[in-house]
């Protein structure tokens, strides 16, 4: 019967601290109804329930991405990879655009994304004047990995009306060359500015997008995910579509960008919390600033090699104060993206005079990234009981860039998962993927051994352990979505959601537990993912 299934002579590692560890757990119509050994499951869920035998594997609840992208890692399936590997310099990202220039129909809109010029040989962004030279007739647009910087050709800059006399716009910036003309780099809204020509996808594009995007996390064992941004209503109507036709892959909880919405939200009766167990409004959201790489998340000191920057602010911060006692004043949750420390004080200013004017029993605020902070920040952090969201596998592919921008000493207490867990702060793990890619098991390796992809350590006191690295992916998670009594363990009354890997985890080297794959991935009892090899 669906959603009836027994998983059996395992290492289940189920969260719950009453009962850490079990051989077998058994699901009955979705829900979990028995915990222990073999036998006492067996017994508990009777004959003719199919079974998996673990062989020893480890089996955990259902993983879950707190902050990333879902229908944003669907979308990007059909744009140039540029992302460092594949390509290690701007030449190899010049051909490859220039083999998708040559199977567009001219006019047609070149998007290339991941890119990290840090990473680069050339150590530099690409420009205009790079992807002239590929056509004239294409417009094109190459995304950081960041999402928050974009490069465009001569042609797009045309479309988009941007020239040497085009302004700064607010919470933007256009990089230019020694004679004032644009170089092609462009800086969160002015990067936006030409986004948005290329323009939207239509409905069916999106809802295909998410059944792509939403297996792909299915592959890592991910069960369920926050969608860090709901800009337009095509969007929520996308994913209500996806729901209605049973093609959603995984629970998503909907993070609202309000710049524009928030009224027509509060006038409808829409808050956090409103749908169900597989589609559900999150917190509100805004952006306070931008990224590291990008030299625009907003720091109190300036970025190494720079004359003086401190980064951008997206909206003037008593404007977003305002937003925040607003939405908070309305019930919802918040979730502030917040990446540089003078973000991050701002942003707590905001949460504690909303919730100083308006007092709530329990509200749950959330910094998304909360990326560069120091102790006195996680103290205050944990008085308030705001909810970090760090990218756990972040400085696994970003650590050079952030030593290069920052220097050591202010990574001090990045993404400081020891720190958090000293302070009692409940920490959701992250990937903000497509940003980098959607896979968990990187996020645990890097919460484990706080070393980048060529093995450079950062801070390692902030490493922690598997058990804890697991909680951040599967308790924490759903505590940030104030669903701890639904998922994030695996005991009786709770969601069947599970994810099995191919070995025994803690048989693995930390330093490799990144390569480890999923065999089986399973939502309410239904095996929704099995592996090559399972």
């Amino acid at each position: 019967m669906a959603g009836d299934l027994v998983l059996y002579n395992g290492s289940i590692l189920t969260m719950d601290r009453q009962n850490p560890r079990v051989s077998a757990i058994g699901i009955r119509q979705g829900r979990i109804v028995a915990t222990g050994s073999d036998e006492e499951v067996r017994h508990s869920t009777g004959p003719g329930v199919e079974a998996i035998d673990l062989r020893g594997r480890t089996a955990t609840p259902g993983l879950n991405d707190a902050h990333s992208h879902p229908m944003a890692v669907g979308l990007a399936l059909a744009d140039v990879d540029i992302a460092n590997p594949p390509c290690s310099s701007i030449a190899e990202i010049v051909e490859s655009i220039r083999k998708k220039v040559a199977v567009t129909n001219r006019g047609g809109w070149i998007v290339g994304r991941g890119y990290d010029q840090g990473r680069l040989a050339d150590r530099r962004h690409p420009t205009r004047h790079d992807l002239d030279a590929i056509s004239p007739d294409h417009p094109m647009l190459l995304i950081r990995a960041c999402h928050h910087i974009g490069v465009a050709n001569s042609a797009a800059l045309r479309i988009a009306g941007v020239d040497r006399n085009t302004p700064d716009p607010e919470g933007g910036s256009i990089d230019r060359d020694a004679s004032g003309d644009p170089t092609g780099v462009l800086r969160e809204t002015a990067y936006e500015s030409v986004r948005a020509n290329v323009g939207q996808p239509g409905r069916e594009q999106m809802v295909e997008a998410l059944r792509l995007g939403g297996s792909a996390f299915l592959a890592t064992g991910v069960t369920s995910t926050a969608e860090a941004g709901i800009f337009r209503a095509e969007e929520l109507a996308a994913y209500q579509a996806a729901w209605q036709q049973n093609i959603l892959p995984v629970r998503t909880y909907l993070m609202m960008i309000i710049d524009v919405s928030l009224e027509s939200l509060i006038s409808l009766g829409i808050r956090t919390g409103f749908g169900n167990d597989r589609l559900r409004i999150g917190p509100a959201k805004l952006f306070s600033d931008g990224s590291i790489g990008g030299h625009t998340a907003r720091m109190r000191d300036p970025y190494l090699g720079t004359d003086g920057s401190v980064g951008l602010w997206m909206q003037d911060p008593q404007e977003m104060k305002a937003r925040i006692l607003q939405a908070h004043r309305a019930g919802f949750q918040l979730g502030i993206h917040a990446i540089g420390d003078a973000a991050i004080d701002v942003i707590l200013d905001g949460y504690e005079e909303a919730q100083r004017a308006y007092p709530r029993p329990d509200p749950r605020h959330r910094i998304e990234h909360c990326s560069i902070v120091d102790e006195a920040t996680i103290q205050r952090i944990a008085s308030l009981g705001v909810i970090p969201i760090p990218g756990t596998s972040f400085l696994h592919y970003f650590r050079e860039s952030y030593v290069r921008n920052l220097g050591m000493k202010r990574l001090r207490h990045a993404y400081g998962m020891a720190t958090f867990q000293r302070y009692g702060i409940v920490a959701a793990a992250s990937t903000d993927a497509p940003v980098v890619p959607v896979s968990a098991t990187t996020g645990l390796q890097t919460m484990m051994t706080r070393r980048d992809i060529s093995g450079e350590a950062v801070w390692p006191e902030e490493a922690i352990s598997l058990q804890d690295a697991l909680r951040a992916y599967t308790v924490n998670g759903a505590y940030a979505s104030f669903e701890e009594s639904l998922k994030g363990t695996l005991a009786p009354g709770m969601l069947g959601d599970v994810a099995v890997f191919e070995t025994d985890l803690e048989q693995v080297p930390s330093d490799e537990i990144g390569k480890t794959k999923i065999d089986h991935t399973i939502l309410e009892g239904d095996v929704v993912y099995s592996g090559p090899a399972s």
